[in-house]
Order: C-alpha cells, then structure tokens, then sequence
C-alpha cells in the first residue's frame, strides 16, 4: 500500500511542476519559470552531491529525495515548460 502512496506523490509533484511552469510559460512569465527549473536544477544536484560524499546528509535519504521528490518534479517541470512555449507559438499564429 506505501507503494501506491510513493507513486501517487511522485505522479502528484510531476503533474503539478508542469501545470505551474506550463501555466507560467503560456502567460509570458518566463523568467519565473526559468528561476523554478535553476532551483529545482540545483536541488537535485545538491541532493545527488551528497550521496556520494559525506556533508552532514544520510546518503539514503538524499538518494531518496533525489529519486522520488527533485527528479519527477524536475522532469514535470521540463515538460510543462516545453508545453507551455509550443501552447504559446501556437495562440501568437492564430492573432
């Protein structure tokens, strides 16, 4: 049962990532969507920094929130971004 949990929030920080940066991309704020992807960027970087190396994180956890918080919400975040800009070319055509 905790594995339909761990899905459902890995499916639930995708889907929200690319609703916000999708939402964010079609109304023209780009640069607070940038800002989002460079700080979930160095989330998942820091996070993947400490599992190899001893800075005060449990290499365990980190891989944890590397695997299930920081990647889906950066792979989200990606795709919502890139719907967001072709949503946006597309309404630019039709004016």
């Amino acid at each position: 049962m905790i594995e339909i949990a761990i899905i459902g929030g890995m499916t639930g920080l995708a889907f929200g990532a690319m609703a916000l940066l999708a939402w964010l991309v079609r109304k023209g704020a780009s640069g607070v969507a940038l800002t989002i992807m460079s700080v979930l960027g160095a989330v998942l970087v820091i996070l993947f920094y400490a599992t190899g190396r001893q800075i005060g994180v449990d290499p365990v956890i980190a891989t944890m929130l590397v695997f299930v918080g920081a990647l889906p919400a950066f792979l989200g975040g990606s795709a919502g971004a890139l719907l967001g800009w072709m949503l946006r070319r597309r309404d630019d055509r039709q004016i």
